[in-house]
Formats: C-alpha cells, structure tokens, sequence
C-alpha cells in the first residue's frame, strides 16, 4: 500500500498568504489568507510581518485540525541564487531569507516554515525558488561591476507549471520548447524559457503595486533627499509603486471597475502598464534570437480579458498567446516536495551549494 505523504504548503504573497494541506497529490483543505493594503501599510518593512502572518496561519492549522505533518513545505525565499529544484530548509536559509537583498514576502514563508518544522518535527522544503538561477552570463550584467545583476527569475513556480501545462497542450515536455512566460500578479516578470532553462529575466514593466525599472539618476536624488529613508525608498519602489502609486489601489478588478464607469485616468494606467509589459516581451525575444514558440500569459491578473486581449494585439507578431490565468504554485510546490521524500529527486543542500 502507497504511503500517504501528509504535507503542509505555505506560499506567501504581498497582499496574502496561500496555505493549504495535502495528503500525497490531492489537495484536501486550502484557504487564502487574505492581508488588506491597510493592513500591510502599518509595517514599515516585510519581515516587521512575521507575527502576524505566522499567527494567521497557526490560526488556520488549528482550524481544520492538523495533528501530524511529514514536511513543511514553503515557496522559496530571496536569500541568493540557487539551481532550481528542492532544497531543504536550515538555519542558515532562514538567516539569509531575512537578510535578503530582494525583500518579498516569500522570505517570510522560508521563516515560518522553520518554526513549523520545529513544532511538528519533520523536515523543510523550497522547490523551484524565485531566485532559481540558469541565466546565460550575458544577463548577469549589470553596467557597474559593483553591481551585478540580480540573479533569478522571479515567479519561477508558477512560470514552469504553466509551461508543462502548453507543452502538454502541444504534445510534448516543458524542455523541449522555446517560451516567453509572462507572470502577473502583484509584481510582474517576463522569462526566456529555452529548453527547460530560464536564462534570462525581466522585471522591468510596472505591476499592480511595484515601480518596476525607473529613470536612475531622479531616482537616486529621491532616495538622497531629506523626506526618504532606505526602508521607505524600497517600499515606495516594491509594495506602494505602479498602480497603487497612481490610481491608490492594486485591485485590477476594481481599477476595471473604475474604467468601465467611464474614470480615463484608470484606463491609461492600466494600458501604460500593459505596454510595459509588452516592451518587456519584445526584449526578451530578442534575447531568444526570436526563436519563440509560445507567448504564455499567466498568474493571477491574467484572468482579466481586458489585460490579456490588450496584450495579446501588442505581442501576437512574435509568436502564438497562451493564457493559462492563476496560479498553480500550491501543487507545484506539493508534487516537488513529494518527489523529494519519495527519493524520486534528490535534496538539495543550500549550505553547500550555490549558483
């Protein structure tokens, strides 16, 4: 008989908190743990979130009734580069995570899990971390030496299950094609996906609530005027950018809402940002030589047929669009862990290894 695999999945976003518990592939309870912006306002930075977050999911646990668990498994954080896969979660992780040089909230998954793990008594995973690193070296570049690019491809999770779910569709495995995975939600990144590997990445265009690449030199002379500090610099640029800055609100079905009754400044943002994003598409086929076989729009925001028809026109020339809206990161995150403890795929160490 097959043994049932109990595992407890954490997946923190910017405005919520994803959880869910399974029993081998199937998902028996989930719930999204929701954190309104004035909420998250009262936080001057990320990891300030920990309590809070952690209490909410200890909250959910205790609801449904969690008695034992056979791992713990979290969306990676941001605490350096790593190969894609599984990797077990230690102490070290835990410190990088709150030390990161990428503050998001996935972090805060990573060091919840940790106290979960001690709780229960069982082990950790990442899989597929949002700094999964196969960039070609061209791409590590920055334009200042002390400055290296930062290395990773963002939504990585849900960017590889959207592109499983199209090589399927085509008759074939995510490795053997060449795609351009566009994932929005609260933040916003376009991947090359060549034959199984990220190589390049773009986080470039303005999203619901990040600033995305901004004019440098103004920029800098903000961060150095007396009215900012670094913490409130880098939440300006990652929480209260892009939409949020111009319309007060990172909701895309209220932002539609407000268009729909006619409001025109609503409508120009939500189309300067859809043309970031398609600028950011174009760059990355050229990245690929213009060898792209599928566009594939994905995430949470892709369920809007505004955003999605409007993109679609922008980009169609350079290859076939794929809408595969939401997000599957909970399963991938399930059926990587599974293989990790079924010794179908090996743990990877974080304290020794590196990208």
């Amino acid at each position: 008989m097959e043994k049932v695999f109990k595992l407890f999945i954490i997946n923190p976003g910017s405005t919520s908190t994803r959880v869910s518990y399974y029993e081998n592939e199937k998902e028996i309870h989930s719930k999204k743990l929701n954190h309104p912006t004035e909420v998250i306002a009262q936080f001057k930075e990320i990891n300030d979130q920990f309590d809070m977050r952690k209490k909410m999911v200890e909250e959910y646990i205790e609801e449904i009734g969690i008695k034992e668990l056979d791992a713990i498994v979290s969306r990676g954080g941001g605490g350096r580069p790593l190969h894609p896969g599984g990797y077990g979660i230690t102490p070290l992780m835990v410190e990088e995570c709150k030390r990161a040089p990428w503050p998001h909230a996935s972090n805060l998954g990573v060091m919840i899990s940790f106290d979960l793990m001690k709780q229960f008594g069982v082990p950790g995973y990442i899989y597929d971390a949002p700094l999964a690193d196969d960039f070609i070296e061209y791409a590590k570049v920055s334009g200042l030496p002390e400055l290296p690019t930062l290395r990773g491809a963002g939504h990585t999770l849900n960017e590889k299950a959207a592109g499983w779910t199209i090589a399927r569709k085509l008759g074939g495995k995510y490795e053997d094609y060449n795609f351009i995975i566009c994932h929005l939600g609260g933040g916003i990144t376009v991947n090359a996906h060549v034959k199984g590997k990220i190589i390049d990445s773009h986080i470039n265009a303005f999203s619901p609530e990040r600033a995305g690449a901004l004019p440098m030199i103004a920029f800098t002379k903000m961060c150095f005027s007396d009215k900012w500090d670094l913490v409130s610099c880098m939440k300006r640029q990652m929480g209260n950018g892009g939409l949020v800055a111009y319309l007060g609100t990172s909701d895309i079905l209220e932002v539609e809402r407000r268009i729909e009754g006619g409001d025109k400044e609503a409508d120009f943002y939500f189309e300067a940002m859809i043309f970031q994003i398609a600028k950011d598409i174009g760059g990355m086929a050229t990245v690929m030589n213009g060898d792209v076989e599928r566009i594939i729009i994905t995430g949470e925001i892709a369920h809007s047929k505004r955003l999605t028809d409007s993109l679609t026109k922008r980009v169609k020339f350079i290859a076939p669009v794929e809408v595969v809206p939401g997000a599957v990161e909970m399963k991938a995150l399930a059926e990587g862990a599974l293989r990790m403890l079924r010794r179908e795929e090996p743990v990877k160490d974080y304290d020794t290894e590196q990208a």
